[in-house]
């Protein structure tokens, strides 16, 4: 018998083998953990992303490919930057600021601000990853005026 809050428990995420303005998305599926799709009542869209051993011909193909087109969200979204310090280190576009940030690391996005990131380096042999959240059910991205 399920029990109340059965609904509410994930315990296998959806693959998507496309995210609006990542060119990334094409090349490996994004794993979703929450979101509308999985959870009717989420509030929250998270997927992620981790490579147990990370080797150069990843951080090539990575730094070479993975593109995300600035764009903006009607929500608060956040990047979580998990793994061994040093793993990755991520390009950070927050409207016509750049940062870089490393893992362990985090950046807040406000809703509405124009924002991009990618990889851009990373350490051979470490394990690191990311995990998006948006504060809004679903992933839904807004062109830059």
């Amino acid at each position: 018998m399920a029990g109340k809050y059965e609904h509410l428990v994930v315990r296998k995420p959806i693959n998507v083998n496309e995210l609006p303005d990542h060119d990334f998305s094409h090349v490996i599926p994004y794993p979703v953990l929450m979101g509308k799709e999985l959870v009717k009542e989420a509030n929250a869209w998270a997927l992620y992303l981790f490579i147990k051993e990370i080797s150069q011909e990843m951080i090539d193909l990575a730094v070479q490919m993975d593109r995300a087109t600035p764009h903006k969200h009607d929500f608060d979204e956040m990047y979580l930057m998990i793994g061994d310090e040093k793993a990755i280190t991520f390009g950070i576009e927050l409207g016509d600021e750049y940062y870089e940030v490393s893992t362990p690391g985090a950046v807040y996005i406000p809703k509405g601000t124009p924002h991009a990131i990618r990889p851009v380096g990373g350490t051979p042999g470490l394990s690191g990853g990311l995990i998006p959240v948006c504060l809004n059910g679903e992933y839904i991205t807004l062109p830059v005026e």
